[in-house]
């Protein structure tokens, strides 16, 4: 039988003063438990944890796309999982992929390992997540967003899965955690949303060991007429599109090799390594 109460503590960096840090409690990842209350840094703040949600980033983000603003409207969070995503790869592929082969694939490539930290990069509702902690209960999994519905929605559907993960809500751009100290990161479309694809990688790459991985799901850009206006249409909201050539190219620019790759229309699965 596994011990969850094995996995790694979870440290959050304090933003301001690298030598104070934020310590959570393992209460937190106990979704059922509801925590609420404050963590204190040695610097004399802290930041509070509602329902177990852990608001390392108060409010909402200024400066957000038309895209990124939809996701903190309650239905879009409701809705958005079982309304577009389970169907999404099949859709914008064309071909024969569910949200079961998704799964299959996160677990294959990743490899998630018992006493690992994993971050859920953009995670919205959590599926990648919730899948990894199913797969293995003693990794001290975090899922990130900086949308307090999409985090309140992946907590009802971890606990509804009896999956134990930590909810962070935190802005990808300027991660918490000290320097090469994540094991695994997956990140399931978020890259296309981010505002800054760059300081999101630079991040990942920050924090990432040199013998880490991660898993990446992204859109490029399409070659057909009419994708290419759909593709030109959202990129007025804010989500961005590359080739195949430009993807590697940023991945390589901040860091990272390709070891991995699968494509499926515009869809792009890659497994990365730190360079």
């Amino acid at each position: 039988m596994p011990h969850p109460q094995n996995r790694p503590a979870l440290t959050l960096k304090h933003p301001l003063d690298e030598r104070s840090f934020y310590q959570v409690p393992p209460e937190a990842v106990k979704l059922q438990e509801r925590l609420n209350g404050d963590i204190s840094s040695a610097a004399g703040d802290s930041i509070s944890i509602r329902d177990s949600i852990i608001e390392y980033l108060p409010g909402k983000p200024a400066g957000l796309s038309a895209a990124q603003q939809s996701n903190f409207v309650s239905p879009t969070a409701q809705f958005y999982e079982d309304t577009w995503r389970k169907r999404s790869i099949g859709i914008l592929s064309g071909e024969d992929f569910s949200f079961d082969d998704e799964r299959e694939l996160l677990l294959q490539w990743s490899q998630p390992k018992a006493g690992e930290l994993v971050l859920d990069l953009g995670c919205s509702t959590g599926f990648y997540a919730r899948s990894i902690a199913a797969k293995e209960p003693e990794a001290a999994v975090v899922a990130i967003d900086f949308s307090a519905p999409m985090l309140d929605e992946a907590r009802k559907r971890a606990l509804a899965e009896k999956t134990d993960i930590y909810l962070l809500k935190a802005d990808v751009s300027r991660l918490p955690f000290y320097a090469q100290t994540a094991d695994l990161l997956v990140c399931g479309g978020s890259l296309n949303e981010f505002r800054s694809p760059a300081a999101a990688l630079h991040q990942m790459r920050r924090v990432i060991k040199d013998d880490g991985r991660l898993f990446m799901m992204h859109l490029l850009r399409a070659d057909s007429f009419a994708g290419a206006l759909a593709q030109k249409a959202s990129a007025l909201g804010g989500i961005s599109f590359w080739s195949e050539t430009e993807s590697l190219k940023l991945f390589s620019d901040h860091g990272f090799r390709v070891e991995k790759s699968r494509k499926l229309g515009i869809v792009y699965f890659s497994l990365l390594r730190p360079e």
